[in-house]
């Protein structure tokens, strides 16, 4: 049901609401079929029928770190139209066979959900934001990914003061983050991850946030979407003191 039940995704807030809209939607459909009905199926039994309706083969593909499922062949009610219908069964057929096509029907609403799930996201929680990746930074801590980085200290009030006064900037290479020998006479650019963050709530989003060795800058890596890479004025770093490593 592309998706429906990914544990992820009910972590996110856009994706939530619009699910439970779409659910509402489909309940009410389901409600005017089995009123209409002159002689409706027990409950259950129409459910039944709904939920097998829903089996399809779909066409996926990605769109926007999305992975999205097209519907294509009605496999369930392909399969319930003959069950049904066997042994000249007709009239036992037309009486489900609304339920069976809503619930191949539904599988456009979920799409539809998902697709405008990924503007919503936007809207809700624009990811040109630092905020969005880093809501509350009481318990923020810093950790060291190179062993001859220096020996400095969080300021987590700088940062906070900083958290809307942060520019989004191009960076050049990512070659740091593959590491390279020290024979080479490479510079790590960002040597310590700022942990302990945490994003704005619903928006589903986990990140590495690495430091830069001046405390200048942040590179942001969410666990969906692209990297973003951040400029502050002043340093977030404070020479000497014991790191959190």
């Amino acid at each position: 049901m592309n998706g429906i039940f990914d544990a992820e995704k009910y972590m996110h807030a856009p994706f939530l609401i619009l699910i439970a809209f779409s659910y509402m939607l489909i309940g009410i459909a389901f409600a005017i079929i089995y009123k209409k009905q002159e002689s409706p199926p027990k409950a259950w039994k129409a459910l039944v029928v709904f939920v097998l309706g829903m089996l399809t083969f779909r066409f996926t593909f990605n769109l926007s770190d999305e992975v999205v499922g097209v519907p294509i062949i009605p496999i369930g009610v392909a399969l319930l139209s003959w069950l049904l219908r066997r042994k000249g069964n007709e009239e036992r057929w037309q009486r489900f066979r609304r339920f069976a096509w809503l619930g191949f029907l539904s599988n456009f609403i979920f799409l539809a959900a998902s697709l405008l799930a990924i503007p919503l996201d936007e809207m809700m929680y624009p990811k040109n934001v630092p905020s969005t990746y880093m809501m509350d930074v009481k318990r923020a801590s810093l950790m060291a990914t190179h062993p001859n980085s220096k020996e400095v200290t969080l300021n987590k009030e700088e940062l906070q003061r900083q958290m809307n006064k942060m520019k989004q900037k191009k960076i050049e290479s990512e070659s740091w983050y593959y590491g390279i020998n020290e024979d080479s006479g490479y510079k790590e650019m960002f040597p310590y991850i700022l942990s302990g963050t945490v994003p704005e709530k619903g928006s589903g989003l986990n990140a590495l946030i690495y430091i830069e060795e001046e405390g200048k800058g942040l590179l942001i890596t969410p666990n969906k979407g692209q990297q973003i890479y951040f400029r502050l004025e002043e340093s977030i770093l404070t020479e000497g003191g014991e790191r959190d490593d």
